[in-house]
């Protein structure tokens, strides 16, 4: 299993073998993921002494999180399926990712909702339950909504400093690897025209140009 995570300022990889023996690397953010991402997993297949063909599953982050980031992740796994006609694909929610470590490290008792600074003063959002279940669907709020929110709010750490009852998280490449891995022993995997970014918002271009279009 190969988990590419691209929906950051820092890019997480980590590579499974079929014995077991696990390949891990971390872009931090200087790292031009447009660069790098593609010649770091096949450094991490090189590790492993396996084709990047031979790989059964990819996992992707596909957001909520940046627009070029999720584009990265996942155009690289779309074109593998394009290839190996047998590669299963499974799409993860970074939010939901954040839920999983907040329910493995945190044992939290009561709902809560998980955060990603979205710019602009405004926040990807998502409600959980205390077992790290979704309990609707992510969204975008404003800057008042979000600090109106009057459960425990998670954000990873450095991402959000508007308010000081943030509890902040650390992602790594462990977590996001057996995260994948749940998901790959319920089968949620999905077709390579279903992987899709899942964005919330427009881009910056694109916000330009509805502001444009509204002033003529």
């Amino acid at each position: 299993m190969l988990v590419i995570n691209t929906a950051f300022k820092t890019a997480y990889l980590a590579l499974e073998t079929k014995d077991g023996k696990i390949f891990m690397k971390t872009l931090d953010s200087d790292s031009k993921h447009s660069e790098n991402v593609l010649s770091e997993i096949d450094n991490l297949c090189q590790e492993a002494n396996i084709d990047i063909l031979d790989v059964g599953t990819i996992a992707v982050v596909t957001g909520p999180g940046s627009f070029t980031g999720l584009r990265i992740g996942t155009s690289i796994a779309k074109a593998l399926a394009c290839v190996n006609k047998n590669l299963n694909l499974i799409s993860l929610s970074s939010l939901e990712f954040m839920a999983y470590i907040v329910e493995k490290h945190r044992k939290i008792e009561q709902n809560f909702v998980c955060v990603i600074n979205a710019l602009s003063k405004l926040y990807f959002v998502a409600y959980f339950n205390e077992k790290g279940i979704k309990l609707e669907q992510e969204k975008i709020v404003d800057e008042n909504t979000f600090l109106a929110i009057n459960i425990p709010k998670f954000a990873i750490k450095g991402d959000i400093s508007c308010c000081e009852d943030i509890n902040e998280i650390n992602l790594s490449c462990e977590d996001m690897l057996q995260f994948a891995k749940e998901m790959e022993k319920e089968k949620k995997f999905v077709k390579p025209e279903e992987l899709l970014p899942k964005y919330l918002r427009l881009s910056q271009a694109e916000d330009n140009l509805l502001k444009k279009n509204k002033k003529v």
